[in-house]
Protein backbone atom coordinates (compact mmCIF):
# COMPACT_ATOMS: atom_id res chain seq x y z
CA UNK A 1 0.00 0.00 0.00
CA UNK A 2 1.75 3.34 -1.30
CA UNK A 3 0.41 5.49 1.81
CA UNK A 4 1.42 8.97 0.30
CA UNK A 5 -1.68 8.31 -1.78
CA UNK A 6 -4.71 8.23 -0.41
CA UNK A 7 -6.62 6.43 -2.74
CA UNK A 8 -4.78 3.43 -1.88
CA UNK A 9 -6.19 3.23 1.57
CA UNK A 10 -9.46 1.64 1.36
CA UNK A 11 -11.76 1.59 4.12
CA UNK A 12 -8.67 3.18 6.07
CA UNK A 13 -9.55 6.17 4.90
CA UNK A 14 -11.98 6.91 7.56
CA UNK A 15 -10.21 6.04 10.34
CA UNK A 16 -6.59 8.26 9.36
CA UNK A 17 -8.83 11.06 8.27
CA UNK A 18 -10.63 11.34 11.37
CA UNK A 19 -7.44 10.55 13.95
CA UNK A 20 -5.69 13.27 11.86
CA UNK A 21 -8.73 16.07 12.12
CA UNK A 22 -9.05 15.57 15.61
CA UNK A 23 -5.32 15.32 16.94
CA UNK A 24 -4.35 18.86 14.25
CA UNK A 25 -6.14 20.82 16.96
CA UNK A 26 -3.30 19.94 19.73
CA UNK A 27 -0.81 19.50 16.54
CA UNK A 28 -1.81 22.16 13.67
CA UNK A 29 1.22 20.42 11.15
CA UNK A 30 -0.71 17.53 10.91
CA UNK A 31 -1.59 17.18 7.30
CA UNK A 32 -5.62 16.92 7.82
CA UNK A 33 -6.33 19.31 5.10
CA UNK A 34 -4.67 16.62 2.13
CA UNK A 35 -7.61 14.23 3.07
CA UNK A 36 -10.13 16.20 3.36
CA UNK A 37 -9.81 18.07 0.12
CA UNK A 38 -9.17 14.81 -1.13
CA UNK A 39 -12.86 13.56 -0.61
CA UNK A 40 -14.51 15.35 -3.72
CA UNK A 41 -11.66 13.80 -6.32
CA UNK A 42 -11.43 10.15 -4.42
CA UNK A 43 -15.16 9.92 -4.40
CA UNK A 44 -15.72 10.21 -7.89
CA UNK A 45 -13.52 7.94 -8.35
CA UNK A 46 -15.59 5.71 -6.24
CA UNK A 47 -12.22 5.21 -3.48
CA UNK A 48 -14.62 6.93 -0.80
CA UNK A 49 -18.26 7.63 0.23
CA UNK A 50 -18.96 11.73 -0.19
CA UNK A 51 -20.95 11.70 2.38
CA UNK A 52 -19.35 9.01 4.99
CA UNK A 53 -16.27 11.08 4.69
CA UNK A 54 -17.66 14.31 4.93
CA UNK A 55 -19.55 13.99 8.38
CA UNK A 56 -16.39 12.02 9.30
CA UNK A 57 -14.14 14.69 8.88
CA UNK A 58 -17.02 16.86 10.09
CA UNK A 59 -17.15 14.86 13.46
CA UNK A 60 -13.69 14.80 13.74
CA UNK A 61 -13.02 18.42 13.59
CA UNK A 62 -15.92 19.04 16.47
CA UNK A 63 -14.41 16.53 18.73
CA UNK A 64 -10.54 17.68 18.78
CA UNK A 65 -11.93 21.42 19.08
CA UNK A 66 -13.92 20.27 22.49
CA UNK A 67 -11.35 18.20 23.45
CA UNK A 68 -8.88 20.85 23.30
CA UNK A 69 -10.92 23.16 25.38
CA UNK A 70 -11.74 20.96 28.23
CA UNK A 71 -7.91 20.20 28.11
CA UNK A 72 -7.02 23.89 28.74
CA UNK A 73 -10.19 24.52 31.11
CA UNK A 74 -9.73 21.57 33.29
CA UNK A 75 -5.94 20.90 32.77
CA UNK A 76 -4.19 23.37 32.55
CA UNK A 77 -1.37 22.98 35.50
CA UNK A 78 -0.59 19.69 33.64
CA UNK A 79 -0.57 21.36 30.46
CA UNK A 80 2.02 24.22 31.90
CA UNK A 81 4.59 20.59 33.13
CA UNK A 82 5.22 19.97 29.66
CA UNK A 83 7.20 22.23 26.36
CA UNK A 84 4.63 21.19 23.92
CA UNK A 85 1.46 21.87 26.54
CA UNK A 86 3.40 25.61 27.35
CA UNK A 87 3.83 25.95 23.26
CA UNK A 88 0.10 25.26 23.02
CA UNK A 89 -1.22 27.63 26.30
CA UNK A 90 1.18 30.43 23.63
CA UNK A 91 -0.87 29.93 21.06
CA UNK A 92 -3.61 31.63 22.86
CA UNK A 93 -2.14 35.10 22.46
CA UNK A 94 -4.14 35.12 19.00
CA UNK A 95 -7.44 33.84 20.00
CA UNK A 96 -7.46 35.78 22.98
CA UNK A 97 -7.18 39.54 22.08
CA UNK A 98 -9.67 38.83 19.07
CA UNK A 99 -12.11 36.98 21.72
CA UNK A 100 -11.74 40.21 24.01
CA UNK A 101 -12.43 42.80 20.79
CA UNK A 102 -15.27 40.81 19.06
CA UNK A 103 -17.91 38.18 19.48
CA UNK A 104 -16.73 35.00 21.04
CA UNK A 105 -19.35 33.03 18.75
CA UNK A 106 -17.98 34.46 15.50
CA UNK A 107 -14.21 34.57 16.37
CA UNK A 108 -14.36 30.89 16.98
CA UNK A 109 -15.80 30.22 13.69
CA UNK A 110 -14.09 32.34 11.96
CA UNK A 111 -10.53 31.78 13.11
CA UNK A 112 -10.92 28.28 11.72
CA UNK A 113 -10.11 29.59 8.47
CA UNK A 114 -6.77 31.27 9.81
CA UNK A 115 -3.59 29.07 9.37
CA UNK A 116 -2.99 28.26 13.07
CA UNK A 117 -6.30 29.92 14.05
CA UNK A 118 -8.32 26.83 14.79
CA UNK A 119 -5.31 25.90 17.91
CA UNK A 120 -5.26 29.41 19.24
CA UNK A 121 -8.87 30.14 19.23
CA UNK A 122 -10.07 26.93 21.21
CA UNK A 123 -7.25 27.13 23.49
CA UNK A 124 -7.76 31.05 24.37
CA UNK A 125 -11.45 29.52 24.52
CA UNK A 126 -10.65 27.47 27.74
CA UNK A 127 -8.25 30.51 29.17
CA UNK A 128 -11.39 32.63 29.02
CA UNK A 129 -13.61 29.63 30.76
CA UNK A 130 -16.50 29.94 27.39
CA UNK A 131 -19.28 28.11 28.40
CA UNK A 132 -19.46 24.75 26.56
CA UNK A 133 -22.81 25.86 23.93
CA UNK A 134 -20.99 28.10 22.73
CA UNK A 135 -17.91 25.78 22.03
CA UNK A 136 -20.17 23.29 20.75
CA UNK A 137 -22.02 25.18 18.33
CA UNK A 138 -19.33 27.38 16.90
CA UNK A 139 -17.48 24.46 16.60
CA UNK A 140 -20.28 22.38 14.57
CA UNK A 141 -21.00 25.58 12.51
CA UNK A 142 -17.53 26.37 11.88
CA UNK A 143 -16.38 22.92 11.35
CA UNK A 144 -19.18 22.33 8.61
CA UNK A 145 -18.04 25.75 6.67
CA UNK A 146 -14.31 24.81 6.66
CA UNK A 147 -15.07 20.71 5.84
CA UNK A 148 -17.18 22.26 2.44
CA UNK A 149 -14.82 24.85 1.91
CA UNK A 150 -11.66 22.16 1.95
CA UNK A 151 -13.89 19.95 -0.48
CA UNK A 152 -14.99 22.69 -2.73
CA UNK A 153 -11.32 23.26 -3.15
CA UNK A 154 -10.19 20.17 -3.47
CA UNK A 155 -12.63 19.57 -6.25
CA UNK A 156 -11.85 23.12 -8.24
CA UNK A 157 -8.31 22.05 -8.45
CA UNK A 158 -9.15 18.65 -9.73
CA UNK A 159 -11.20 20.13 -12.42
CA UNK A 160 -8.70 22.81 -13.31
CA UNK A 161 -5.42 20.02 -13.41
CA UNK A 162 -6.87 17.28 -14.34
CA UNK A 163 -4.35 15.92 -11.82
CA UNK A 164 -5.44 12.19 -10.37
CA UNK A 165 -6.95 13.01 -6.76
CA UNK A 166 -4.08 12.81 -4.59
CA UNK A 167 -2.08 15.22 -6.29
CA UNK A 168 -5.16 17.46 -6.79
CA UNK A 169 -5.80 17.03 -2.72
CA UNK A 170 -2.46 17.90 -1.94
CA UNK A 171 -2.85 21.19 -4.48
CA UNK A 172 -6.00 21.98 -2.52
CA UNK A 173 -4.07 21.71 0.67
CA UNK A 174 -1.64 24.72 -0.22
CA UNK A 175 -4.15 26.73 -1.83
CA UNK A 176 -6.15 26.60 1.37
CA UNK A 177 -2.79 27.32 3.85
CA UNK A 178 -2.11 29.73 1.52
CA UNK A 179 -5.63 31.27 1.80
CA UNK A 180 -5.62 31.10 5.57
CA UNK A 181 -2.38 32.59 5.82
CA UNK A 182 -3.03 35.89 4.29
CA UNK A 183 -5.72 37.01 7.43
CA UNK A 184 -2.44 36.04 9.55
CA UNK A 185 -0.37 38.13 7.44
CA UNK A 186 -2.85 41.04 7.41
CA UNK A 187 -2.84 40.75 11.45
CA UNK A 188 0.89 40.64 12.03
CA UNK A 189 1.03 43.55 9.51
CA UNK A 190 -1.01 45.77 11.35
CA UNK A 191 0.41 44.53 14.74
CA UNK A 192 3.91 45.94 13.99
CA UNK A 193 2.23 49.48 12.43
CA UNK A 194 0.49 49.80 15.65
CA UNK A 195 3.47 48.80 17.88
CA UNK A 196 5.94 51.50 15.79
CA UNK A 197 3.30 53.61 16.18
CA UNK A 198 3.08 53.35 19.68
CA UNK A 199 6.88 53.47 19.96
CA UNK A 200 6.87 56.90 17.79
CA UNK A 201 4.17 58.30 19.76
CA UNK A 202 6.14 57.38 23.55
CA UNK A 203 9.90 58.73 21.80
CA UNK A 204 7.72 62.35 20.31
CA UNK A 205 6.15 62.52 24.21
CA UNK A 206 9.79 61.56 26.04
CA UNK A 207 11.47 64.45 23.61
CA UNK A 208 8.91 67.17 24.46
CA UNK A 209 9.54 66.56 27.80
CA UNK A 210 12.97 66.75 27.44
CA UNK A 211 12.79 70.38 25.80
CA UNK A 212 10.01 71.38 28.36
CA UNK A 213 12.49 70.68 30.81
Amino acid sequence: MNLADPSTLGWWFYPVTFVLNVFDSFFPPLPQELFVAGIGPLARDGSVDLVLAALVSWAANILGDAWLWWVVLRRRAMLERWRWGRWLLRKSGQGLSALGERGTFSVLVGLRFVSGGRTASYVAAGLAKVPAKVVWGSTALGSAGWVVFMMLLGELTHDATGLPAWASAVLGMLVGTLIGAVPALIAWVRRRGKGSSETHEESGAQGAADTAR
